[in-house]
């Protein structure tokens, strides 16, 4: 998993973007059903875009289908590692055995 600090956020410089991929592709029709049967909240889903968008602890996730995770408002790389982790946890059965 790898992961890097990028650009501060607007609406909060002393908060970053984490970059961060999960090593597979995403099957995204599965993203989308594990999403909204955990109720992430604030879910926008776009299986024609290979996209989606939800609110994690406070935090804005975005999962792509190349498995690129951008995450807003993270405060330092512990914290984006454990919130990688938490989002790993979640979606794990919607990686492809493909890797990207």
């Amino acid at each position: 998993m790898s992961i890097r600090l990028s650009r501060p956020c607007i609406e909060d410089p002393t908060r970053y973007i984490a970059e961060c991929h999960l090593g597979k592709r995403v099957v995204m029709d599965k993203l989308c059903d594990i999403l909204r049967n955990k109720g992430a909240k604030e879910l926008k889903c776009s299986i024609r875009l290979g996209v989606a968008r939800f609110e994690l602890d406070g935090r804005s996730v975005m999962i792509y289908q190349s498995g690129r995770v951008d995450i807003r408002r993270i405060q330092s790389m512990g914290e984006a590692r454990e919130v990688m982790e938490q989002i790993m946890y979640m979606v794990k059965d919607a990686l492809s055995d493909i890797s990207s």
